[in-house]
């Protein structure tokens, strides 16, 4: 188990210099997009590509097959297998990839001139827009294959490197998005394209050349591609309602209000993002590890792997969460040269709503990697249709926008307690244990790493020396705190090790 730990460990340090490069970019160009497009144009943008994405859910639904049979299929160490595991989802994919493309093209320039609520004068541009992201799109579908190829290789150093790559391209988008003279909208919708289609070619180069089986034959193994859709099929309806939800929150608040409105959630969102990649490491660093443990019946592992990923996921979240709690809008001023109301409410909603999503989504994958898709999406998928009448019904009764995000959160919570209730019935999971040790815990421990810093905060005055000295007794409080009381003694050994590492490299 020590072993799974620091494999785990060491794929998320490639995955954490990675995701520290993209973060200071993301928050640097995300500045300086929502001063030469406006709040208007980014809020369209926003909403556009969100609309497009929407559509991308059949893709949702077949990646985690095609993650799981790679990773189940390369533990039995058959190169022809593989290739024909490969294959099959390249074909999947691409036949996935001209559904998409078919049905966007039908709904979407509908959508636009008759449901978009926007400046009659940007319509044009938002078609330009629809139909860049309608690209990057279809062609991330075809995609997916190789993507499924590297977290299953366990290959996490190609997206370090890329890094440097993507902070040079963007970096190049961000001095033309200034000076070239066209539509600034048009202009940074089709250079983020450009950059995302040389870095699909360029992850697709190394696939082909590091792994055997990327090497397409177009051989369709029908036995593999029935039991691919058999295992997606109960989760149809699952990823449909998520991005229903998600996209359907973004419509009606368009509806209610208007496309700056749009533009709060949107950043709101970029800083959930970021963040949430973080969280995202140890979930894509320890997937393969969670299936592998369980295929091998190694049921004291997989729960142990379970226990220490929502651990130290909820350890990370939370070092960022409470200074940003605290310090928030004094960020918000110096990172954006106009930040568009209710931008700052929306931040911290969704953050604390993040916890809940989290901790789910530990539990989700470890019944998935029990093969109970079924169970697990018929319970759970009756409960997410509840999130947009909820959302529709805030709206409704004029209460504050941000909170759209407790709206969708309230049925993730009930579904976390029957997820629960499922990976303890059919799988022996502890899942009281997990829940009151997990989650409950955590929580309170939280709170109570916020109460030294809240008190410095109401003491002092805004200003730079207030924002280093809580932000600083943020990190100190929350670290203490959580190791003291939180880390078990497996991963307080672990850190112990790490640290006596360095301390002998210097």
């Amino acid at each position: 188990m020590r072993e799974s730990n620091k494999r785990i460990a060491k794929n998320t340090v490639f995955l954490y210099v990675r995701s520290l490069v993209m973060m200071g970019l993301s928050f640097f160009s995300t500045r300086i997009v929502l001063d030469k497009l406006g709040a208007a144009d980014y809020g369209l943008n926003n909403i556009v590509a969100g609309f497009v994405g929407m559509f991308t859910v059949m893709n949702n639904i077949l990646q985690g097959g095609t993650r799981r049979f790679f990773a189940l299929n390369m533990g039995k160490e058959d190169p022809d297998l593989l290739k024909r595991t490969f294959s099959t989802t390249f074909v999947i994919h691409l036949v996935m990839g001209g559904v998409v493309l078919l049905a966007l093209e039908c709904v979407g320039p509908w959508y636009i001139n008759h449901g978009l609520n926007v400046d009659p004068d940007r319509v044009w541009a938002a078609h330009w827009v629809f139909q860049l992201a309608v690209v990057g799109v279809v062609c991330g579908v075809a995609q997916t294959p190789y993507t499924a190829a590297v977290t299953t290789h366990e290959h996490f150093a190609i997206y370090s490197y890329m890094s440097i790559f993507d902070v040079v391209a963007k970096l190049l988008i961000l001095y033309l998005l200034v000076y070239l003279p066209f539509d600034k909208l048009i202009v940074y919708a089709a250079l983020t394209l450009s950059v995302n289609l040389l870095n699909m070619l360029i992850y697709r180069l190394y696939c082909v050349r590091q792994f055997p089986e990327c090497r397409v034959s177009w051989v369709v193994d029908k036995p593999l591609c029935k039991e691919i859709f058999q295992f997606s099929g109960w989760t149809v309806l699952g990823h449909l309602t998520v991005v229903v939800n998600g996209q359907g929150s973004r419509i009606l608040l368009n509806l209610f209000y208007d496309t700056v409105m749009n533009a709060a959630q949107g950043l709101a969102s970029t800083v959930s993002s970021v963040v949430d990649q973080f969280i995202g490491n140890f979930m894509v660093a320890g997937d393969p590890q969670i299936i592998k443990r369980y295929g091998a019946g190694d049921k004291q592992g997989f729960e142990r792997l379970l226990f220490n990923l929502g651990q130290y996921s909820i350890f990370i979240l939370a070092f960022f969460a409470v200074p940003m709690f605290m310090e928030l809008d004094f960020v918000l001023g110096l990172w954006l040269t106009e930040v568009p109301a209710y931008t700052s409410a929306f931040v911290k909603v969704g953050l604390a709503c993040s916890f809940v999503h989290m901790v789910n989504g530990i539990v989700d994958k470890g019944i998935v990697a029990g093969g109970y898709v079924k169970q697990l999406n018929t319970l759970s998928i009756p409960l997410y249709l509840f999130s947009l009448p909820l959302v529709y019904g805030v709206l409704w009764l004029g209460w504050h926008p941000a909170w759209v995000s407790v709206a969708t959160t309230v049925p993730a919570l009930v579904v976390f307690l029957i997820n629960l209730w499922l990976i303890k019935r059919y799988m022996g999971f502890p899942s009281r244990r997990y829940f009151f040790q997990i989650f409950l815990k955590n929580m309170f421990l939280i709170a109570l790493a916020c109460i030294p810093p809240y008190l410095l905060r109401s003491a002092m005055g805004e200003g730079w020396l207030r924002f280093l000295a809580v932000c600083s007794l943020s990190v100190v409080s929350t670290m203490t705190v959580m190791y003291a009381f939180a880390l078990n003694a497996e991963m307080k050994d672990m850190l112990k090790e790490q640290i006596r590492k360095r301390i002998r490299r210097q």
